[in-house]
């Protein structure tokens, strides 16, 4: 059996428990299917509550901060930007080494307007450039049904932004006919860190059980491959049975690919 690189290390989201959860029983069920950090998915930080409190619920749990992430409404907007930048501070002050965010939504209609993805661009730049100054790396998630979705759409949003970064998804680049593997390659200098989720029957599923031919495990090997120092994030939205059942079946994914679902790197440099 294979181990995981020193630095690819892997997170598990708690987006499945909804947006205000009991802490301590998401952390017990996240540690208790074998991972060993989390992402705080859309919880706002009056939920989140004092810093020193997160931390020593995490540490109770043997846990680590890996990322938190937010939700940008277009057009983006002043008040937005606060209420961004002080979650990209709590971020940082828990110790997590990325900020995502998503958004806005799309018009169904057209695609984004060049202004509009010019707009996000420079918005995410603004956030970027807060992150940095804080020691963390703010990331854009292409996605379904948001401003940005296609190659074509992340190429012009690349082209208006200068120090952003991309959170890639392997199941939205599925879901636009675009190969995972090959927004790894394009856009590497520019990804931070990476969702892995699965889709099957027209619903988010657990890894292995889609059917979108997303190849997991060619995806960690090029991750491997290059040392790749973000977080690999299992981002499971949704379950047909429970949360916990949901984190347990992706962790024994990922040790049928020869890989620790509980590995957290060395030392949680960022990048």
């Amino acid at each position: 059996m294979t181990t995981a690189a020193p630095g690819l290390r892997f997170a598990y989201s708690t987006i499945n428990w909804g947006t205000t959860p009991d802490f301590e029983s998401v952390f017990s069920e996240i540690r208790g299917a074998g991972w060993g950090a989390v992402e705080f998915f859309w919880h706002d930080l009056g939920w989140l509550g004092p810093v020193d409190g997160m931390q020593a619920a995490l540490a109770r749990h043997g846990l680590r901060p890996a990322t938190l992430f937010g939700l940008v409404k277009m057009p983006p907007d002043p008040a937005q930007l606060v209420r961004m930048r002080h979650e990209i501070a709590y971020a940082a002050q828990l110790g997590a080494a990325h900020y995502g965010l998503v958004g806005g939504d799309r018009l169904r209609w057209r695609p984004p307007s060049h202004a509009e993805i010019a707009d996000l661009a420079r918005f995410c730049d603004d956030l970027a450039a807060h992150g940095a100054a804080l020691g963390v790396d703010v990331a854009y998630h292409p996605h379904v049904a948001c401003t940005i979705e296609t190659e074509d759409e992340i190429d012009r949003f690349l082209d208006g932004s200068k120090t952003v970064f991309l959170c890639l998804d392997a199941s939205h680049i599925a879901l636009v006919g675009e190969d995972p593997l090959a927004h790894l390659a394009k856009y590497r200098e520019r990804t931070s860190y990476i969702h892995l989720k699965d889709w099957a029957r027209g619903k988010f599923v657990e890894m292995g059980q889609g059917s979108v031919d997303i190849d997991f495990a060619a995806i960690l090997r090029d991750l491997e491959s290059v040392n790749f120092p973000g977080w690999v994030v299992v981002e499971q939205s949704r379950s047909d049975i429970s949360p916990r059942h949901s984190a347990e079946v992706n962790a024994a994914f990922l040790r049928s690919l020869g890989y620790d679902p509980g590995a957290t790197g060395a030392t949680g440099a960022t990048r």
